[in-house]
C-alpha cells in the first residue's frame, strides 16, 4: 500500500480500507470476492482500494452497504458467530438500496442553530466565554450572535 494513499484513506474514512475490509471479512466470514458482490464492488475494486491504488468509493449506496455491515459488528449474534444472524445481515445488505442524505445549512442558518440551542442550555456567561473565543478565531457573525444572546440572557 502506499503511504500518501494509506494517509488519504484514514483522513476520509478514518481507517485504511484494508484494515476495515479485513474486520468485515473476518466477522462475516467472506472472502474479499464474497465482500465486494455484497457491497455492490467489483472484486478488482476492492483489490485496488485494499492496495492503495485506489482511495475513495464514490457511490454513497456502497459506503452505506459498508456502514450497515460495520455497525452490525458488535451485534451479539454477529460477535458469537451465529451463521443464521449472520446471513440475515448479508442478505439485508444486499438487497439494500440505502440513500445518504445531508442537510446543507448557511453559515447564518448554522449560527442561528448553534446558538439557539447554546442559548437554551448554556448560562450567559459561558454564552460571553464563547462569544469571546469566536472572537478570537475572527468568527466575527458567530462571535456577535453569541454575545447578543449572551446580553439577552442578563
Amino acid at each position: 500500500m502506499t503511504e500518501p494513499s494509506t494517509n488519504a484513506q484514514i483522513e476520509l474514512y478514518g481507517a485504511t480500507w484494508a484494515t476495515r475490509f479485513a474486520a468485515l471479512r473476518t466477522a462475516y466470514g467472506l472472502s474479499q470476492g464474497a465482500l465486494a458482490s455484497i457491497v455492490g464492488l467489483s472484486a478488482p475494486m476492492v483489490s485496488q482500494l485494499v492496495s492503495g491504488h485506489r482511495v475513495k468509493i464514490s457511490n454513497p449506496a456502497v459506503l452505506a452497504r459498508i456502514v450497515f455491515l460495520e455497525e452490525r459488528l458488535g451485534e451479539p449474534e454477529v460477535v458469537a458467530g451465529d451463521r443464521a444472524a449472520i446471513e440475515r445481515v448479508l442478505a439485508a445488505v444486499s438487497s439494500s438500496t440505502p440513500e445518504l442524505r445531508s442537510t446543507v445549512m448557511s453559515t447564518r442558518e448554522t449560527h442561528e442553530a448553534v446558538v439557539g440551542w447554546l442559548s437554551a442550555h448554556a448560562s450567559s456567561s459561558v454564552l460571553a466565554e464563547l462569544a469571546a473565543h469566536a472572537s478570537s478565531l475572527d468568527a466575527v457573525e458567530l462571535a456577535t450572535a453569541l454575545g447578543e444572546a449572551a446580553t439577552r440572557q442578563n
